[in-house]
């Protein structure tokens, strides 16, 4: 089997990715028509070289031209593209004089994307990743992790012959031999017969050809002549070979493959995000101070005693090194509640979700609106009329900051509570007053919103909506408590101009692909509406409207300020429980065939309540 390396055009390569495009087509001369079935074919972008698909050669045909070339297939491989087969052939009479093609003919080959099982598929370990396995000092959670999910999937992995000799040069004779004696209860790669061409000499010769470098080689080689599917390892080195081999798809970090496990298999994997829990009440210290002023408005040892009769019951709370910080406890209440009549005035009959305890100590990065949101994804989710609260108005500086909180969100003074002369606030779950602004309207949509699609690159997506990250990345990225990650309203800066959107409308969170195949790791992720579009005038206006929200700091905002000085305010609204891929968006027409969405692209009614239909239903 050999290897083989052609140039194409970036709109053909998802096509062949998606298995659409079956058929590569070539002028038929001596090279080509030396390519053997079973052989592969690497069809990369002659734009960009990190963009390829890689394929195997399941058939061939030769033709006398284009027209009997094309008659057969071209509708199905060429789909969308042209409609007509004449249309077809004056594309490709651009590719070889008709010289050429009188000389050699056509030559078609049948061809099949070629995909990693990564679930199934032996793994040749590198040096390295053994190491953070077996090593004394420096073991590492990933790679702990990944050979959980080896053992469990029973995959089997490899060392190679050289790493005995790459670990025979450590100088410490003690760490030495503690490694050659773990590693030879590994399997050890059989001995396949090896060759290179070239391309692999060529990209190899670019590098060191020092004893490190050479036994890396030896490595990628295995993979490059495919005696082994997948190799493992976190060096850099490595990796770049392995792009400018045309594999990285087959040569990953530790966290890469890790990641490829828990997007298989998310049921194993606990991805709630931040640092607020759920938590049964028994778990919870009751003994730590911060219910002391609860148990000074609520009668002491009642108080002790209510929350030790909720035993089973569930609660919301944040811990720090200091202790718990923040709890929350909801309750759903029915239509014949009988302490509705004790309200004056009464409570009518409805569904309500009641915030039963919150309190929330100072902590500079949102907390309040994290809990904010708690409430309100279970108040969409129970499908309740409203939320209330009851609490002491002005008894303390942290329930007047709670107070003012909830106003700037929509809850407004209902009445008292006739026993305790506690405060009641209301918030409606049906009624959308467009005379309010979407922050105090929200978690609610206004019926006339437009829908519009937001792309964010990959490395800000996650940062600034921690709760739509998807099931491949890496949750522990995220484990710093920062403003930004916890607060309902976030920032996005845009360069944008004659933006369409409006405040209140929707937009559907467009998650921009940092890896291969981005038909499918290109996806909506969920949905946020506008707060409010600003085009400020200054830097300093820019950082002052930034704070807490954005992820940049002050330094970024200022080197950006020039080409992104419009903020859009941002409330997250709903996270997709199936992420919407590009492929999706394309088969349903939001955007063509061969690009992603732009900033602001407007999608219609039908379009925005499939998209939605498709993120949020049950998978079975």
């Amino acid at each position: 089997m050999k290897t083989y390396y052609m140039k194409i055009r970036d709109k053909y390569i998802d096509a062949v990715r998606d298995g659409v495009k079956k058929h590569e087509y070539r002028l038929a001369s001596p090279e080509r028509t030396q390519i053997r079935i079973g052989d592969n074919i690497i069809l990369f972008s002659n734009q960009n070289k990190k963009e390829y698909v890689r394929t195997t050669v399941k058939g061939k045909t030769i033709y006398k031209d284009w027209k009997e070339a094309l008659e057969k297939n071209w509708q199905s491989d060429f789909k969308d593209l042209y409609s007509t087969l004449d249309d077809a052939l004056i594309e490709c009479y651009r590719f070889f004089t008709k010289q050429e093609v009188d000389e050699y003919g056509i030559i078609s080959f049948d061809i099949e994307p070629c995909y990693v099982d990564y679930c199934s598929t032996p793994v040749l370990l590198d040096t390295n990743i053994f190491i953070k396995r077996e090593g004394i000092n420096n073991v590492s959670f990933e790679v702990t992790t990944l050979f959980n999910w080896f053992d469990k999937k029973n995959i089997t992995r490899y060392v190679h012959a050289k790493s005995k000799d790459e670990i025979a040069l450590y100088q410490d004779v003690k760490v030495r031999e503690n490694l050659l004696l773990k590693l030879n209860s590994y399997n050890e790669l059989p001995s396949f017969s090896v060759h290179t061409d070239e391309v692999f000499d060529k990209v190899v010769s670019l590098f060191a050809d020092d004893a490190n470098g050479r036994i890396d080689n030896a490595l990628l080689k295995e993979v490059y002549n495919d005696n082994v599917g997948l190799l493992v390892t976190d060096d850099n080195l490595m990796l770049l070979k392995a792009e400018m081999l045309y594999m990285r798809d087959k040569v990953l970090t530790s966290t890469e493959l890790l990641e490829k496990f828990e997007s298989k298999f998310p049921k194993n994997i606990n991805y709630k995000m931040l640092a607020v829990k759920l938590k049964l009440f028994e778990e919870v210290a009751l003994s730590d101070s911060f219910f002391d002023t609860l148990r000074e408005d609520y009668g002491g040892q009642k108080f002790d005693q209510w929350f030790k009769g909720k035993g089973k019951e569930s609660a919301y709370v944040f811990e720090d090194k200091n202790g718990i910080q923040g709890f929350l406890y909801l309750k759903i209440e029915l239509p014949n509640e009988k302490d509705y009549l004790k309200i004056s005035p009464i409570l009518s009959p409805k569904k309500r979700l009641k915030i039963g305890t919150f309190k929330i100590n100072s902590s500079g990065f949102r907390l309040g609106e994290r809990f904010l949101k708690i409430i309100f994804d279970n108040a969409r989710q129970t499908s309740v009329d409203e939320i209330y609260v009851t609490l002491f108005e002005n008894k303390r500086q942290d329930v007047i900051r709670l107070k003012s909180l909830l106003e700037q969100w929509g809850f407004v003074k209902h009445g008292y509570k006739n026993d305790n002369g506690e405060l009641v606030l209301v918030k409606s779950m049906h009624a959308y007053d467009d005379s309010l602004e979407p922050k105090r309207n929200y978690p609610l949509i206004k019926e006339t919103a437009n829908a519009f699609i937001l792309p964010i690159k990959a490395e800000y997506h996650t940062d600034l909506f921690p709760d739509k990250i998807l099931k491949n990345e890496n949750m522990h990225l995220y484990e710093e408590n920062l403003a930004h990650r916890y607060a309902i309203e976030k920032i996005y800066l845009t360069g944008a101009f004659n933006i369409k959107a409006k405040q209140g409308d929707v937009v559907l969170i467009y998650r921009m692909s940092d890896q291969w195949y981005k038909s499918y790791s290109s996806v909506v992720t969920g949905l946020a509406i506008i707060q409010d579009i600003i085009t400020t005038n200054t830097v300093d206006e820019c950082i002052r409207l930034c704070k807490n929200r954005s992820i940049f700091d002050e330094q970024s905002i200022r080197s950006l300020y020039g080409q992104y000085p419009t903020i859009v305010k941002l409330l997250d609204f709903v996270s997709f429980k199936n992420p919407v891929t590009l492929k999706q968006l394309r088969e349903l027409g939001v955007v063509d065939a061969y690009s992603g969405p732009r900033p602001f692209t407007a999608i219609k009614k039908d379009q925005y309540d499939v998209i939605y239909k498709m993120g949020m239903e049950e998978k079975q």
